[in-house]
């Protein structure tokens, strides 16, 4: 079983919370709907938002009562996000799942993922080596061969200690929340556990809604024509197949 794991920020800090919960919910529906029905959805929030689609028991939202953080010191946004990551991870453990993925709350993931790892249950992991980022709104697309962000990566659970509690000593002994995605590949690689690049594009970055954890969305950046000439290669139409398969 796949098992998606998740971090939603608090209306505290979040700039439009209807902006957040719309993004939220299509997260969370491109997660549901994994082609491969064995697999589980959860998400930890501050506050439950309200859904306007229907889920069956495999989606779970989990409310915490530790305050919302202070949303002036980006850090501190931060530590909340992978706090409420390792409370589903100890949630996450009960279902003895074969495979994690953490998630962003914004982004959105191919529903072929399910189908995909739970036929290649002895395989260490996956690292998305490719993968699309998507400004709101846009009827564009684009196809990134060097992709990074929070959703990028799946991890056997036999390569994970889970935490038993949110202490920062049972946390660091977690691979997946001791080592973020910039440097995970790196890391299971060092550990003798190299990730597979997944065969096919698995998730796409969401950008320009204002409410990223990072500061602001990106955009398109014209620095001179080798970039120009980059960006265009990669520029797709948003088809229906690609919004199809995750879910946009």
């Amino acid at each position: 079983m796949l098992c998606f794991v998740m971090a939603l920020k608090s209306k505290a800090v979040s700039k439009n919370w209807e902006r957040v919960c719309e993004l939220f919910e299509n997260t969370l529906y491109s997660a549901y709907s994994q082609i491969d029905p064995d697999f589980r959805v959860i998400a930890v929030c501050h506050e439950i938002p309200a859904l306007k689609r229907e889920y069956d028991e495999r989606v779970e939202l989990l409310r915490v009562d530790f305050p919302p953080p202070d949303g002036s010191v980006p850090a501190e946004t931060m530590k909340d996000k992978w706090k409420k990551i390792a409370v589903g991870l100890i949630h996450a453990a009960k279902y003895e799942p074969d495979f994690i993925m953490l998630m962003d709350a914004d982004d959105l993931v191919s529903r072929r993922l399910s189908e995909y790892v739970n036929a290649r249950k002895d395989c260490n992991g996956w690292i998305f080596e490719v993968g699309y980022k998507y400004r709101f709104g846009s009827q564009w697309i684009l196809r990134n061969d060097r992709f990074n962000c929070g959703t990028n990566a799946i991890v056997s659970t036999k390569l994970i200690d889970f935490p038993a509690d949110l202490s920062q000593v049972s946390r660091q002994k977690c691979s997946i929340l001791k080592f973020g995605h910039t440097v995970i590949k790196e890391k299971m690689l060092e550990a003798g556990t190299p990730l597979t690049p997944l065969p096919f594009p698995g998730a796409v970055y969401i950008t320009g809604h204002g409410d990223n954890y990072t500061f602001g969305g990106q955009t398109i950046q014209w620095q001179g024509v080798r970039k120009f000439v980059e960006t265009v290669r990669q520029l797709r139409l948003c088809t229906p197949a690609i919004r199809a398969e995750f879910s946009m």
